[in-house]
């Protein structure tokens, strides 16, 4: 389905990115002594608010794209792509906290860091941290491709009937919601993408069964994300307690046992993904059209 971006993208769209990204920045500039007195006394809640205007803008570019909140979360066939909410929930809690550091140092601390060549305003990054971005990356990436291959695949008939029967009688879908590519099935908008998405598989020998793959990285994710973002407060927390406004010249370390599981995670999740969970059919078989009795589902050709 092809996604009119110039009716969904709308002045309100862009008005919020430009306040995020120009003016707000420009606002705070204008009034350092409340923005430090806040920071001062309010380190960690000046976080929290970050966070949320990452999430907002995340929110607000997707729906200005797709049409739909979900949109930053939807991947090309308007599934849920746990891929793309693992690379996102890391990205907003690790920017966010970046930013704030960053914050910090040039308005708080009393190290002149605009001045400062070697390193600046800006706070280091642990090795761990690009380690967890990269394979979160390669993650995403990966994700596409492994999939492009089972496009081109013939589905068995029988199992596709038996899988739309499922999903209607059991899940409540609706036939003319759903779309058959080769051995994937998509949604016809982003906007029927459901939070169920991020645990099911995406085949039509999987789609309405649970994933265990994907529900071992979407908890490792979550657990992850949680610990380090309690690191994140807790270290923010202390660097507020220190009697004097220090320098800080790095983020904290993640874990490297934590980092570890994360990356069978993702090992485990793209392997499954390669693993065929449908019956191909015959080119006699694509040929003739589906008996789903309720409606029929268009099978489009594999592209690419």
């Amino acid at each position: 389905m092809t996604i009119d971006k110039n009716k969904n993208w709308s002045y309100p769209h862009t008005t919020i990115c430009i306040l995020f990204v120009f003016i707000f920045p420009f606002i705070i500039y204008l009034h350092e002594k409340e923005l430090v007195d806040f920071l001062n006394s309010y380190l960690v809640k000046a976080w929290f608010i970050i966070i949320a205007g990452f999430f907002f803008v995340i929110l607000t570019v997707g729906h200005g794209v797709t049409g739909s909140w979900k949109g930053a979360f939807v991947d090309n066939r308007n599934i849920m792509s746990l891929s793309r909410f693992q690379i996102l929930g890391w990205t907003i809690l690790i920017l966010s906290a970046f930013s704030t550091v960053a914050i910090w140092n040039m308005f708080v601390t009393n190290h002149d860091c605009l001045k400062d060549i070697e390193n600046g305003c800006l706070p280091g990054m642990p090795k761990e941290l690009w380690l967890l971005m990269g394979i979160s990356t390669a993650s995403m990436v990966g994700s596409p491709l492994i999939l492009d291959s089972k496009k081109s695949k013939i589905p068995d008939q029988q199992e596709k009937s038996q899988m739309l029967e499922l999903l209607t009688s059991q899940q409540g879908y609706k036939r003319n919601e759903l779309d058959i590519q080769g051995h994937l099935v998509v949604n016809q908008s982003p906007s029927q993408a459901r939070f169920a998405d991020l645990f099911t598989g995406e085949e039509i020998g999987n789609f309405a069964h649970l994933d265990l793959a994907r529900l071992q990285m979407f908890f490792f994710t979550a657990v992850s994300i949680i610990i380090y973002g309690v690191q994140l407060g807790e270290f923010l927390s202390l660097e507020l307690a220190k009697p004097t406004s220090e320098f800080i010249k790095e983020l904290p370390t993640l874990n490297s046992s934590l980092l570890a599981l994360i990356g069978i995670s993702h090992t485990g999740y793209l392997a499954a993904k390669g693993v065929s969970n449908s019956q191909s059919g015959s080119s006699t078989d694509a040929e003739s059209p589906p008996a789903t009795g309720g409606g029929a589902v268009e099978e489009h050709p594999a592209v690419g």
